[in-house]
This record gives structure tokens, sequence and C-alpha cells, in this order.
């Protein structure tokens, strides 16, 4: 068993080295001027727990939603190359934990944009243990 992990370790190491990122990874908020994403984002606040989720649709396979915890709303997606570089390093259906770093724009602005911070952790969910009412 400890030997898989300690494999397991040097092989995210190499790809975390490969894909260039280091945690946190800084990024700007894409897709954000659609009705629904600006009023999430209107709604949200600096330090707001997030979690940036891997969502793979037919013409966009590395899509990347980030979803705020606290309001259960998407507000916006993940820039391509750097949903690439997250793929490749964390796999398909991949969840990590974010937060909101600065929200930006807004009045006098025509929209709110939004400053991430992504984590190299999954822990923001953890107290929730049992989802299985998201499914009946």
């Amino acid at each position: 068993m400890k030997r898989q992990a300690r494999k397991e370790e040097k092989a995210y190491a190499r790809r975390l080295k490969e894909s260039g990122l280091s945690f946190p990874v800084f990024c700007k908020l894409h897709a954000v001027t659609s009705l629904s994403h600006q009023g999430a984002i209107a709604q949200s606040r600096e330090g707001d727990e997030l979690q940036i989720v891997h969502t793979p649709m037919d013409d966009f396979p590395n899509r990347i939603s980030v979803y705020s915890i606290s309001l259960n709303r998407t507000l916006g997606f993940l820039e391509d190359s750097l949903s690439e570089k997250l793929v490749a390093l964390f796999g398909h259906g991949f969840c990590r934990d974010g937060e909101i770093e600065k929200i930006t724009g807004g009045p006098p602005h025509p929209y709110f944009g939004c400053n991430l911070r992504i984590l190299d952790t999954k822990e923001f969910l953890n107290e929730y243990e049992d989802f299985s009412h998201l499914y009946e």
C-alpha cells in the first residue's frame, strides 16, 4: 500500500512539474456575462469557498466549472489553456477547492468579474458526506 502511494506521489510530482503550475493558482473567471453568472457573482464575497470541477461537454472536453459552495450556483468557467493543464494534472472528473480572491467590475462597469485562487486540496466539502438527496 505504501509503495503504491509513493508511486502515485511521484507520478503527481512529475505531472505537476510538466504542467508548469504552482499552487495556489491565481486566475480570472471566464464566461461571466450571462445573467445567471452575473447574479451569482454579485452575491459573492471575497474569500467565498469554491469547487473547481471538471465538467466536460462534447465540444469542450476540458471544460472546468467554478461553483460557489455557499450559493450552490455556477459562477463561470476557467480559461481553456489552464483547464487543459488542470485536467492533465488531476485527471478527468476531478474536483478541487478554490476561493474568490477579488470581485472586480460592477457599476459603473457593465459586468462583474472575479479573480480566483485555485488550491491543491479537496477539503471544503469534507463536512458534507451524504449527497444522496441530490439523486432522488
